[in-house]
């Protein structure tokens, strides 16, 4: 979508195998991978996806730091996981607003995210049912 709202084909780049984000996350809601010349308003097109239902974590519902004592593991990691996030945050606006060259820093950033993310998702909480989350609760910078 555009900032319209409006489908464009410009989303989707043509000569590229990878999509955005959001495309990414509409490939599992619909089952299906984009494939190139696809667009918005066709939807994604190429192969199916499966998914392994049982392999997913069961990870709580909307985590908060708050859900855990100060001092707790999960507390711990989540803090961390959030000052990585919001030090993410701050890459990712200095890349765009004048200072590009930290965009590297940035992608690495990500991927120390997503491990940060899948250890938590491996913390089992106090129920005994569930696991912990990344929470992505933003930290104003100096406090």
């Amino acid at each position: 979508m555009s900032r319209c709202g409006t489908e464009t084909t410009t989303d989707i780049h043509p000569d590229r195998d990878q999509v955005a984000h959001y495309y990414r996350f509409q490939e599992l809601k619909l089952g299906r991978r984009y494939r190139r010349g696809d667009t918005p308003g066709s939807g994604p097109t190429g192969d199916a996806i499966s998914i392994d239902w049982n392999g997913v974590r069961p990870m709580r519902s909307n985590p908060r730091t708050s859900d855990h004592a100060p001092g707790t593991a999960i507390r711990r990691a989540q803090e961390q996981f959030n000052d990585s996030y919001c030090a993410l945050l701050r890459l990712l606006d200095q890349a765009f607003n004048g200072s590009p060259q930290t965009i590297r820093t940035a992608i690495g950033s990500m991927y120390r995210l997503k491990v940060q993310a899948q250890a938590l998702m491996e913390m089992p909480t106090e129920d005994g049912i569930t696991t912990a989350g990344p929470t992505f609760e933003y930290i104003v910078p100096g406090r």
